[in-house]
């Protein structure tokens, strides 16, 4: 056996500016990852399409307008 010692130097190990480098990198990603993800949030919640009482009542009047045979019910209050 030969007695060979491991020796980690600067020539073995990743300069330190370019593990820096890389994980500023990946921070700087996420970050905007982030950004966009709360923007789609903000688009998706004002597609949802929020119904009103008024919105209800004014949908059953059409639709009793339109379709005279059908009864429709009145909307409680």
């Amino acid at each position: 056996m030969s007695d060979k010692k491991t020796i980690i130097g600067k020539d073995t190990l990743v300069p330190l500016g370019m593990v820096l480098a890389i994980c500023s990198g990946v921070v700087w990603m996420i970050s905007q990852l982030d950004a966009i993800h709360y923007k789609l949030q903000t688009i998706d919640e004002k597609m949802i399409d929020h119904w009103t009482k008024q919105d209800m009542e004014n949908w059953g009047l059409r639709l009793k307008m339109e379709n005279p045979t059908i009864t429709v019910p009145k909307v409680k209050k």
